[in-house]
């Protein structure tokens, strides 16, 4: 068979994509990998095919920053840059699956669902963070509206209620889609970010139950395969793999692919917080300018070095709350401080502090900062419980799973 899969958004939307499409390939079937220009490299790196799906977001540092903001963050993404660009992005999808037999999406590619129909060809679409099925007999943390959490013990008709007013914003949003499954003589259809995103053959929830259990609101369509872990074919620079040889396990502070781009004081923070405490520290600065100057050899900041290689020798790490980088300070078993910025972050912060596996900060002074580190970096119990939820985790498992579904997801047309 030949599959097409698509992601869109940072480097812990693309590498579940790429662990798949690997496997995929494994398994000696076809597979292309639909994804924005900038991670081109990393898709033709992992030895698979690129076609360009978009839109395209620009790295643009005060764009980055624009739709990253807490509460307007997710509305402007949606609004400017996914609705705007709806037709592009269904004729993207449309040729990419013109060449397969199964199309796969991640978030946000809600042209999939035309694609495939017009097409006649089976889809599945991935959900990388519970967040994402707008659950309300399990709520998540919404960024743009932090207070609903605190209510998140009043009953699911309560959080319907929110939903029901969350369809009709997104509705009115999502005109665009809308005009465009007219024009293609399409019905309308559900709302594309609660409902129709969701295949009705295949919905792959790939995070593990101890995370978030399925709920009897997800789509009947799910199936819970665990963490996706995309190994990736690049080595510790040769500084930092010396660095952690020598000395006593450092705190590791990462901000992932997209929000190390924009925030200007995290590592000078971060490395204030490490002195404050005397502990050794690894910086992953990614492509901030706002690097300190003359650090201490306690110290060591390199732009990029893989997780699943320096986690397991760290003793916690501090980053933004993306799905990739909980997935993998959980597979390392060491304890997170986490400071969301937007989108799904908050509310996968709030899982691992339920966890008992992370403490959350809210803001970037250093008072802010080095408190929650002291208090994680002295709670033995959170260390242990790292230690057992890793025990829980099976990287091969889960891709295979996944590859599993997807496969007789295929199967099945054939028949």
């Amino acid at each position: 068979m030949r599959f097409a899969i698509a992601s869109f958004g940072s480097l812990g939307d693309l590498h579940p994509v790429l662990a798949l499409a690997c496997e995929v390939k494994a398994r000696g079937h076809e597979v292309v990998v639909g994804a924005a220009t900038h991670h081109q490299p990393s898709v033709e790196a992992a030895g698979l095919e690129f076609g360009l799906v978009r839109p395209e977001i620009s790295m643009a540092p005060e764009l980055l920053e624009y739709f990253f903001d807490l509460r307007r963050g997710p509305s402007r993404l949606l609004r400017e840059l996914v609705f705007a660009n709806a037709r592009e992005s269904f004729e993207d999808l449309w040729r990419l699956g013109g060449m397969a037999d199964v199309l796969v999406v991640g978030e946000c590619l809600y042209g999939a669902p035309m694609a495939a129909e017009k097409l006649g060809i089976p889809w599945a679409n991935l959900i990388l963070a519970p967040t994402s099925f707008l659950s309300a007999t399990d709520p998540g943390v919404l960024p743009q509206a932090k207070f609903l959490h605190r209510l998140r013990w009043f009953r699911s008709w309560f959080h319907r209620v929110v939903n029901a007013l969350g369809r009709l914003q997104t509705g009115w949003w999502a005109r665009p889609h809308y005009q465009l499954r007219r024009s293609l003589g399409l019905a309308a259809g559900g709302n594309p970010v609660f409902d129709a995103k969701h295949s009705p053959r295949l919905t792959l929830a790939m995070f593990p139950e101890f995370f978030a259990g399925r709920q009897p609101d997800w789509p009947a369509s799910t199936k819970t395969c665990g963490f996706p872990f995309y190994e990736q074919p690049r080595e510790v620079p040769e500084n930092l793999a010396r660095f952690l040889e020598n000395g006593d396990p450092p705190v590791v502070f990462t901000l992932g692919s997209i929000v190390a781009h924009f925030e200007p004081e995290f590592y000078h923070v971060a490395a204030q917080a490490a002195q404050e405490l005397g502990r050794r520290a690894v910086l992953l600065t990614g492509n901030n300018t706002r690097i300190p100057r003359n650090l201490p050899a306690s110290i060591l900041a390199v732009d990029y070095a893989p997780l699943a290689q320096i986690l397991p020798r760290a003793a916690v790490v501090v980053h933004a709350g993306g799905i990739g980088t909980c997935a993998e300070s959980l597979r390392a078993g060491i304890p997170s401080v986490v400071m969301p910025f937007s989108f799904d972050q908050p509310d996968n912060a709030e899982r691992l502090r339920r966890l008992g596996v992370a403490e959350i900060a809210d803001r970037f002074r250093v008072s802010n900062l080095a408190s929650p580190l002291r208090r994680i970096l002295g709670n033995s119990d959170a260390a242990r419980r790292a230690r057992a939820l890793a025990v829980r985790i099976d990287p091969r498992s889960a891709v295979s799973e996944g590859v599993d579904w997807l496969e007789k997801l295929g199967a099945d047309k054939s028949e």
